[in-house]
């Protein structure tokens, strides 16, 4: 099974845009872990895309202050319908697992196991659903892997869960060193575009479009993570 996540970490919103529209012509659908109030991401089709919340935790552990009721309450005032959350840089504990909980959140997707495959979710302690991922297009790269294969076996039965950044989408980033080139200029789309990756070699934006052509061509219906978690559910009380 197949499914498509992206963490928007604040792109901007010509770079946010990118990226959906490109879901959106496979008619593909997509959870979105969204980082900030996107008027892109507001009006976007909630039947092709799901938002989930993306907080970051990272003030608190280098001292800079906050809280995380504040962090989430503040995503969860822009985004009220979200049921799921994925910690930007992966930031997890069993408190903060008891916190999303008891924010209501239903399902989160912290775990990181990369190109393992048959994966599964499974229920937590406090009745949140943990859905593990297996690819990552940063983490690809931080690899060392090239683009040419993304090293995940499609024809798995388990959960193949891919995520995309917008900004490796836009830049079709196949190393770090792109987006650091550009990381002080996010919100420059003339620098942006001089940027892009263009050569022969692959990046980020190919390997989406190579995954988006294969799902069309071979008529495979993607599901949103929230599915997924109601599909656990609905299994779950059978066994009760």
């Amino acid at each position: 099974m197949i499914i498509f996540t992206v963490d928007i970490d604040w792109a901007n919103e010509i770079v946010i845009a990118d990226t959906l529209n490109l879901f959106s012509s496979y008619n593909v659908r997509c959870t979105l872990f969204a980082t900030h109030n996107s008027p892109v991401l507001n009006k976007c089709d909630r039947s092709f895309f799901e938002i989930g919340l993306h907080p970051n935790f990272n003030t608190l552990l280098q001292g800079k202050g906050g809280n995380p009721d504040n962090i989430l309450d503040e995503l969860q005032t822009i985004y009220p319908e979200a049921i799921g959350v994925r910690s930007h840089s992966l930031t997890q504990n069993g408190w903060l697992l008891d916190k999303f909980k008891e924010k209501g959140m239903c399902y989160e997707v912290n775990q990181f196991l990369p190109y393992h495959q048959g994966l599964k979710p499974f229920k937590l302690w406090n009745g949140l659903w943990r859905i593990p991922f297996n690819w990552e297009d940063d983490y690809h790269f931080a690899f060392g892997y090239d683009f040419e294969d993304t090293r995940i076996d499609l024809r798995d039965e388990g959960l193949n869960i891919f995520n995309f950044h917008p900004i490796h989408v836009f830049l079709n980033s196949e190393n770090n060193i792109r987006y650091l080139a550009v990381k002080n200029n996010l919100e420059n789309i003339d620098i942006l575009n001089k940027m892009q990756n263009k050569s022969s070699t692959k990046g980020t934006r190919d390997v989406l479009i190579s995954l988006l052509e294969y799902v069309h061509k071979n008529n495979i219906n993607t599901l949103l993570l929230k599915n997924i978690y109601k599909s656990c559910e609905a299994i779950n009380e059978t066994l009760l």
